[in-house]
């Protein structure tokens, strides 16, 4: 009976990181349809619990020369619950939350 719950266990946290690994590709996604190619993917805020979200921070990689370059956002908070992910808001350089 033991063994029964400790694999069922097991297999919940399996299947829950899993999950996370899925949201993280979603976050890509979200990122490359807001003209924002992907250096570097992190977490910037997670909760955790029944309502849980996770909040990515995506570096983008930028034009090579000024002329190219907008004025705008380098990276972009991308707000995950479960697989369904959205844009929570760009970010500039300077911005450090």
């Amino acid at each position: 009976m033991r063994l029964l719950v400790c694999l069922s266990l097991a297999f919940l946290i399996l299947l829950r990181g899993g999950a996370a690994f899925a949201a993280q590709a979603d976050a890509r996604e979200v990122a490359r349809l807001n003209n924002c190619t992907p250096k570097k993917i992190e977490v910037y805020k997670q909760t955790l619990g029944r309502d849980s979200q996770t909040i990515y921070r995506i570096d983008c990689t930028m034009p090579k020369t000024k002329e190219d370059a907008a004025a705008g956002a380098d990276a972009l908070l991308v707000q995950c619950d479960g697989t369904l992910c959205s844009l929570l808001r760009p970010l500039t350089t300077g911005d450090k939350k």
